[in-house]
This record gives C-alpha cells, structure tokens and sequence, in this order.
C-alpha cells in the first residue's frame, strides 16, 4: 500500500523530497490513473476543476472521469461482476447506495484510513461511503417571466403557465424524487402511485416539454423554453452562474432531498488511490471551495460553515439541513422500473 501523502507533504514539496520520503510515493502514483465516476452538470464541473486537480498535486495520480448517472453506473458495475469494474470510485445518491451494495457492487468504507471522514456530520457518516453532499428539490423558475417568486407546487397548475411548464423523465433523480413528492402531497403512499399520475395527467396542459435527462432539461432553461419547473438547487445554480435567468423557491409544503456518496468499488484497480480521491471530497478547504459559485455545493463536514446561495434560498444553518424531508428508497427503489415504463406510456408521450 502506497503510503498517504497529505497536503503538508505537498505544501512543504521542497524539504520533503529533500528527505527523500514523498518522492517514492509520489513517483508511483505518477504512474497510475484513477478512474471515477461523477455526474453530469455541477459535479462533473467541480470534480475537474476543483477535486481532480487537487487530487493530482497531492498523489502525482491522475484521474479519468467517467460521467455516468447514478443507475447507469449500477448496470456497468452488474455488468462486470467478477471482472474488472469500469470505475474505482462510484458516485450515487441514496437509491442506488442500497442496490449496490445488495448486490456486492461497493465494499464498506475504509473509515479508519481517510482523514476527514470523523469531521462529517454524523448524519453525513455511513458504513458503505461519506455522504459528500445533499440534493435538495424545489421550483426553478424565470424570474424575468414570474417575478413573484411560487409559493406551492400548485403554482405549476396555473393556467397562466400553459404550455411553459417543464418535467424532466424518470430516468433522473429530479425526476423520480418530484413524482415521490407529488404523490405525497396528493394522498398517496409508497405502494400508491395513482395520485400522482393522476396530478400529473392534470398538468399535461402546463407542459410544455419534458427532459429526456438532466442535460435535456438545462437546455430547455437555456433556450427559456420554459418558465417554471421542479428543479434541483444546485443545478439552478450553475446555470445562474452561466448568465440563465433561473432562481430557486422551496414550496410551503418544505424542502424534499436525499444525499449523494462516494463509495469505494469492490476489486477497484485502484482501491488505495480511490481511498484518497474520496476523501479529497470531505476535505473542508475543498468543501469550502464548492460552496462558492458556480457550484454552491451543499457542504458536509462540521467543519465547514453555510454560506452564500444556500442561507438565501434553503438553510440558515445546519439544523435546518436536518430538517430537509427524505424518501423511502428501500420501498420506491423495487417500483422504479413500473414507474418509468408507467410515466412513459401515460405522460412521455
């Protein structure tokens, strides 16, 4: 095992490969290439431009992003079970935690060999891989086009939306997440999908597109081809960063979100470079750094305080962070192909 080279072995660079004890390990990670999952949007933008550079000057490694979304990434790991895993580092939100690691696909974490996880929130802290940060949804909408901003999912029904309202399909977290909620909000249980398709066949009118995934959705925002629409904060965010006219509303009926985790794969190429990579992300000076703009990231570690973005427009502290309302993926997970084929046949059309 390569031994771990912290910041101060690469701030001090000159002393320590003087003494001749960095040089070896850094030589060796020279050689070898991590490969690691991330997701498309923010964090494929923040990986390689904030952690994969960071990642480089403290390892001499380097790493190959592979942007894959969250279940795509569980078929390639199935895929490959008993072979070589197409990524070291894997990058979920909560759903498929629970799928990966049913079927053998991640290894528990290694907490004890990564420095900064015991500086997470204890919520932040799991077995199976850090939670690196939260997605939290609510209503994006054009403030150039609604200049109050909505108060309820409600709004979206409005007449005066027609043709303006977006969705995104249920092959993306967003979208999944929205039909959970919206079932809530409407009578329904986890076993009883009916409410929502019910209100979402009473919506079509609004509708003017629907995302093909996350990409699709951004583009339509791009090119304001719709005003209003269940969006992610952090995605609202970038595109702001990107001169989009787009801001970010929690619905009276309150914030709803799951967490996104880092986890190690099993038989990874590189499983001690992965362990590294990982905990790269729970790094408070790199928390720090994707809670500015243009990533305005949810920080987790205790040792990072909320600013900016996030104060305005979802949590004044972290308390409320606790407060963020979650889903039961354990019950919604096994359903999830039903839905999709149901919202595909009843709404995609």
């Amino acid at each position: 095992m390569n031994r771990p080279i912290n910041r101060r072995h690469v701030l001090t660079g000159t002393a320590a490969l003087a003494t001749g004890v960095a040089m070896p390990s850094i030589l060796r990670g020279q050689s070898a290439t991590l490969v690691a999952a991330t997701f498309p949007g923010t964090w494929n933008e923040a990986d390689s431009k904030v952690v994969g550079p960071a990642f480089k000057a403290a390892t001499g490694a380097s790493v190959t992003q592979s942007i894959v979304l969250g279940t795509d990434q569980v078929a390639r790991l199935t895929a490959a079970k008993g072979n070589k895993p197409p990524f070291d580092v894997a990058f979920f939100d909560t759903p498929q935690v629970l799928d990966a690691a049913k079927e053998g696909l991640i290894v528990e974490y290694p907490a004890a060999r990564s420095p900064n996880f015991g500086t997470l929130l204890p919520k932040f802290q799991d077995k199976w891989g850090p939670k690196i940060t939260m997605q939290v949804i609510g209503i994006g909408y054009n403030p150039k086009k609604i200049a109050t901003a909505p108060k309820s999912w409600d709004d979206l029904y409005d007449p005066k939306y027609k043709g303006r309202v977006g969705l995104t399909a249920l092959n993306s977290q967003l979208g999944i997440a929205f039909l959970a909620e919206l079932n809530r909000i409407k009578g329904g249980t986890e076993d009883n999908f009916d409410p929502a398709f019910k209100a979402l066949k009473e919506l079509l009118p609004n509708v003017g597109a629907i995302g093909a995934n996350l990409g699709a959705f951004a583009t339509l925002w791009q090119q304001e081809q719709i005003d209003i629409a269940p969006y992610n904060f952090n995605f609202v965010q970038t595109l702001k960063a990107k001169d989009v006219p787009v801001e970010f509303a929690i619905p009276a009926s309150g914030a709803a979100g799951w967490e996104t985790s880092l986890h190690l794969v099993a038989n990874a190429a590189e499983p001690d470079l992965a362990v590294k990579y990982i905990d790269m992300h729970l790094d408070p000076a790199i928390q720090s750094q994707l809670l500015k703009p243009p990533y305005d990231v949810i920080p987790t570690s205790s040792k990072v305080e909320l600013a900016g973005a996030i104060t305005t427009s979802l949590a004044k502290t972290k308390d409320d962070l606790s407060k963020v309302r979650g889903f039961d993926w354990a019950k919604l997970n096994p359903q999830r192909g039903a839905l999709i084929e149901r919202f595909n046949r009843e709404i995609k059309v």
